[in-house]
C-alpha cells in the first residue's frame, strides 16, 4: 500500500514536470525526450557615439579662444546707390526689346521701343498740313506786298483825274455860265463827265485794294497762327515719337525686365530696373524693437551670401524716419555704406548677413555659429573624441556674426563638427 502511494506520487510529479517541460520547449514531444538545442539571442551594447561622417557632410574645426562682438544680427540685400525704374512716358505696345536682364549698357543705349506706326502717320499728316499753310502764307505775303504800289499808282491817277475833272468843269462854267448856254459847252461838259467817271473808278478800285489788303493781312495773321499750331503739333508728335524710344538713363546693369514684345504697357508703367553696379550699398529691414540698437555711423560687419569666407566692413549711413510694414511687422529701412567700395564684388541683389556691432567680449571660447545644433530647446555640439563623434550639450553665450560664445560644455582645442 505504501509502494502504491509512492508510485502514484512519482507518477504525478512526472506529469507536472512533463507539462512544464512542454511549455519550456514549446513543442510537442515526449516528456522523456530531451528538448532540442536552441541558440540564445545576444544583444550588443548600445552605442554611445557615431562614426566620423564623410568630409562632404561637414568640416572639422577647433574650439578657439578670442574676442567676440556683441552684435545685432539681421539679413540684408545688396543694392545700388543709383537705381532707376525703366518706363515709357506714353502708352503703347512693345515692338522691340534690345536687352536682357544682366546686360551692361551705356548711357543712351537703346533698351526698348513702342509701336509708333500711328504716331508716324499722324506726324506725316500734320507736316503736310503745315506745308500747305506755309504755302498759303507765302502767297498772301506776296500778294500783300503788291497792294501798296497799286494803291499808290491808282491814287496818283485819282488825283490826276480829279484835277482834270475840276479843270473841265471850270471850262464848262466859263462857256456856259447859265443853263441856257449849255449847248455851247458840250465838249467841255463831256470831258468833265469822263474825268468824273475816272475819279469814281479809281476811288472804287482804291477802296477795293485797301479792303483786299486788310483781308490779306488778316489771312496772313490766321496762316501764321495756324502754322504755329501745326508746328507745335509736330513738336508734340516728335516728343511722343521720342517717348516711344526707351534709352538707358546712365551706365549700368539691367537688373530686371518684366515685359516682352507684344505686351501693352501704360504710361509710366515699370517694365524693368537698371542699376549702377559700381556704387553698392546694403539695405536692411530692422524690426521696430531692435531699431534703438542702431545708430547713424554705427560700424557693421557684412558677409555676402556668395562670398561666405569674406567679411566686409561698413557703417550705417541712413535710417528711415518712418516705419514700413514688412511681413506684417513694423520695420525701419536702414542703409549701410561699405568702408572699402573697391573691395566689394559686383553683387547686385545678393543677400547678406549683417552684424551691427555694439561691444566686445574678450578671452571667451568661440565656435562657428553653424556648429551649434539643437534638440528641441537644448543646444549641442558634435565633438570628436578619439575616432568617434559625441553629442555634447553646451551653454551658448553671446552670438556675433558667424561665431558664438560657449559658456560651458567645451574646452579650448577640442575638435568639433560644422555641418
Amino acid at each position: 500500500m505504501r509502494w502504491t502511494l509512492q508510485a502514484k506520487r512519482t507518477t504525478w510529479v512526472k506529469i507536472v514536470l512533463c507539462a512544464v517541460g512542454a511549455l519550456l520547449a514549446s513543442g510537442v514531444m515526449g516528456c522523456d525526450s530531451p528538448p532540442p538545442t536552441r541558440a540564445m539571442p545576444t544583444f550588443a551594447a548600445r552605442a554611445t557615439s557615431t562614426p566620423l561622417p564623410p568630409a562632404a557632410k561637414g568640416s572639422i574645426v577647433k574650439v578657439t579662444r578670442g574676442v567676440i562682438d556683441q552684435s545685432l544680427n539681421a539679413r540684408g540685400t545688396v543694392r545700388s546707390v543709383r537705381e532707376a525704374f525703366l518706363f515709357f512716358n506714353i502708352a503703347g505696345t512693345l515692338s522691340k526689346i534690345a536687352v536682357v536682364a544682366g546686360d551692361q549698357v551705356k548711357q543712351g543705349a537703346a533698351i526698348g521701343q513702342l509701336d509708333a506706326f500711328q504716331l508716324e502717320q499722324d506726324q506725316n499728316a500734320v507736316r503736310y498740313e503745315a506745308d500747305r499753310i506755309e504755302v498759303l502764307l507765302r502767297q498772301a505775303q506776296t500778294r500783300l506786298a503788291t497792294y501798296d504800289p497799286a494803291i499808290e499808282a491808282k491814287s496818283y491817277s485819282l488825283a490826276r483825274n480829279t484835277e482834270l475833272r475840276d479843270q473841265y468843269f471850270q471850262m464848262y462854267k466859263l462857256k456856259a455860265p447859265t443853263p441856257a448856254d449849255h449847248s455851247r459847252a458840250i465838249g467841255e461838259y463831256q470831258n468833265f463827265l469822263n474825268a468824273d467817271t475816272e475819279v469814281r473808278r479809281y476811288t472804287t478800285e482804291i477802296n477795293a485794294l485797301r479792303t483786299d489788303k486788310q483781308i490779306t493781312a488778316l489771312d496772313i495773321e490766321l496762316y501764321q497762327k495756324t502754322l504755329q499750331y501745326q508746328q507745335k503739333r509736330i513738336e508734340a508728335l516728335q516728343g511722343r515719337l521720342a517717348s516711344a524710344q526707351l534709352a538707358a538713363p546712365f551706365n549700368g546693369l539691367i537688373v530686371s525686365l518684366d515685359k516682352k514684345v507684344g505686351d501693352y504697357v501704360q504710361a509710366f508703367e515699370t517694365i524693368g530696373t537698371i542699376a549702377d553696379p559700381a556704387q553698392l550699398q546694403v539695405e536692411v529691414s530692422v524690426p521696430e524693437a531692435d531699431i534703438p540698437s542702431v545708430s547713424q555711423g554705427q560700424p557693421a560687419r557684412i558677409v555676402l551670401d556668395g562670398f561666405p569666407d569674406k567679411t566686409l566692413s561698413g557703417k550705417v549711413k541712413e535710417i528711415a524716419s518712418k516705419a514700413s510694414i514688412f511681413q506684417g511687422k513694423n520695420v525701419y529701412r536702414v542703409l549701410l555704406a561699405f568702408d572699402n567700395p573697391a573691395q566689394v564684388p559686383a553683387t547686385l541683389r545678393m543677400g547678406a548677413d549683417i552684424a551691427f556691432l555694439r561691444q566686445n567680449k574678450s578671452d571667451v571660447l568661440l565656435v562657428p555659429s553653424k556648429a551649434i545644433q539643437a534638440d528641441g530647446a537644448t543646444p549641442y555640439v558634435m565633438v570628436l573624441r578619439g575616432d568617434k563623434w559625441e553629442r555634447t550639450v553646451v551653454q551658448v553665450g553671446v552670438s556675433g556674426g558667424n561665431q558664438a560664445e560657449i559658456v560651458s560644455g567645451l574646452s579650448e582645442g577640442e575638435q568639433i563638427l560644422v555641418p
